[in-house]
């Protein structure tokens, strides 16, 4: 190798010796921090005080609660039990238990509560207060759910 090479080899090497560590420290501070997952349960809601109806099961327990006004009303869900149908929903029932008539409640999962927010029908007492648990993917009624006040 000439002089001149030799030259350039060495300035080559330790600008080498210098980007390379430069080179990897501002890629490590680049990664963009990972972001949380989302959880798939909905947010707790707080518990209204009131207990308008009620029905108890060996593996479930239903209630419809509402505040001192009954300006909200909410049906709370407890599982006792993990469910034996993991693709459960709940229903408003109809007067004729078909689950057409039906207006979608909210669906269940795992052991734990669960709160559905409830509309204007189930305000004072009035209007249905059977439900359906309804299992979607092999499309049948899992069960009927008759609360009393």
């Amino acid at each position: 190798m000439i002089r001149s090479l030799r030259k350039r080899h060495l300035f080559i090497w330790r600008l080498l010796a210098f980007l390379l560590p430069v080179g990897i420290i501002i890629a490590w501070l680049s990664i963009p921090k990972q972001s949380t997952q989302p959880l798939l349960q909905p947010e707790t809601t707080t518990l209204l005080p009131v207990v308008l109806g009620k029905a108890e099961n060996n593996s479930y327990s239903v209630s419809i609660r509402s505040n001192a006004d009954t300006s909200k009303i909410q049906l709370e869900w407890i599982n006792k039990k993990t469910l034996e149908y993991p693709t459960a929903t709940i229903y408003a029932g109809s007067e004729n238990g078909n689950i057409k008539d039906a207006k979608l409640i909210g669906r269940i999962e795992a052991r734990g509560n669960w709160y559905f927010p409830l509309d204007s029908n189930f305000k004072n007492g009035s209007g249905r207060k059977n439900f359906i648990l309804y299992d979607f993917i092999r499309q049948q009624v899992i069960d009927n759910i008759n609360l009393n006040p």
